[in-house]
């Protein structure tokens, strides 16, 4: 569990299951493994992402991190232009 502020105030928390803040992005090669194995676990599935993404629910920025710990800084950050 890991919570941050983002740049507009917001305090985004991943603590609870499921939630709208955190996603897990896959690049089309490893999503393509992944659907040609019949049984994958929850843990597994978890340990073969390649980025971490935070969204910001009020400003929908995005937060990439590229490590798969927490407590790390973002590698990139991204603010929605238009809405």
């Amino acid at each position: 569990m890991s919570k941050m502020a983002c740049k507009c105030g917001q305090i985004m928390w991943n603590g609870s299951t499921p939630n709208d803040v955190e996603f897990w992005v896959y690049t089309d090669k490893q999503l393509c493994t992944i659907l040609e194995k019949d049984d994958i676990s929850t843990l597994e599935l978890a340990n073969l992402y390649n980025y971490n993404v935070w969204c910001c629910p009020v400003c929908k920025r995005l937060y990439i991190f590229d490590e798969k710990g927490y407590g790390v800084e973002p590698k990139y950050i991204y603010k929605l232009e238009n809405d």
